[in-house]
């Protein structure tokens, strides 16, 4: 009885570990299924957190879009109210600048090419940079992508000009896989508010891109084209992006 209990003794062991192993890939298959948006048990994104648990209010919570480890989960903003979009805000300094009449601009430049200018940037709700693997997945898992721009103006067009009947000045977009985007070549441009089309002292004109082109969004610079006169003036605001499926 002695040799049949210390030959068992490696084998139970071994079972222990077998088992302790399903346990954990059971606890792991529960926190894919019913996630709760913490940095240790995230969703992929906040659609799926919305199903998950659907008496979530809007907030920030944590998502996890390649579902590896937990280490490189990111913070974002889940509107429930609009369906469970996953938003992500530009970093502080892509995220508007002052109105000014920009005297040492020249119309027709991209803004990134301004002294003050740069590419617009996104971060998440720590303002830490989200890496490309996982904005890749977030894209992927999407069905569709909007977001706001914001242009302040003081006798200066952002989009439709109802002086000359045109769209010649109107700003342009540079999304995120290098295409250009405005008024001639994308219909999923929308002016929410267009009052800078009057030119008649300051106001704003504020824009939707809500698009199916995942790819195309977020919008990483932007063309301004209608400045240098010494009355005009503009500054903008740039909204977060929103990601839907």
């Amino acid at each position: 009885m002695r040799w049949q209990t210390t030959a068992w003794m490696p084998v139970m062991e071994g079972m222990e570990d077998v088992f302790g192993s399903l346990n954990n890939l059971k606890q792991d298959i529960e926190r894919m299924k019913f996630p709760m948006g913490t940095q240790d048990n995230p969703a992929r994104t906040c659609n799926d957190l919305q199903l998950s648990q659907p008496d979530y209010p809007d907030g920030e919570y944590w998502i996890d879009p390649n579902q590896g480890c937990t280490g490189d989960a990111i913070q974002v903003f889940c509107n429930f109210t609009a369906g469970g979009e996953t938003c992500i805000f530009p970093d502080k300094k892509s995220a508007g600048v002052r109105i000014s009449n920009w005297p040492k601009e020249t119309p027709g430049a991209w803004f990134s090419e301004f002294k003050r200018g740069k590419i617009l940037n996104y971060v998440d709700m720590t303002e830490s940079t989200i890496a490309t693997v996982q904005m890749t997945f977030l894209k992927l898992l999407s069905s569709s992508a909007r977001q706001n721009f914001t242009y302040i103006c003081h006798q200066s067009v952002a989009w439709f000009d109802a002086k000359a009947d045109s769209y010649d000045k109107a700003l342009r977009f540079l999304g995120s896989n290098d295409e250009e985007l405005s008024y001639d070549n994308n219909p999923f441009i929308k002016p929410l508010t267009d009052g800078c089309s009057l030119k008649q002292g300051y106001s704003k004109s504020v824009l939707e891109i809500n698009t199916p082109r995942i790819d195309q969004l977020p919008i990483i610079d932007v063309m301004l084209n209608d400045f240098g006169e010494s009355n005009q003036r503009f500054g903008f605001e740039v909204g977060p992006v929103c990601f839907l499926g």
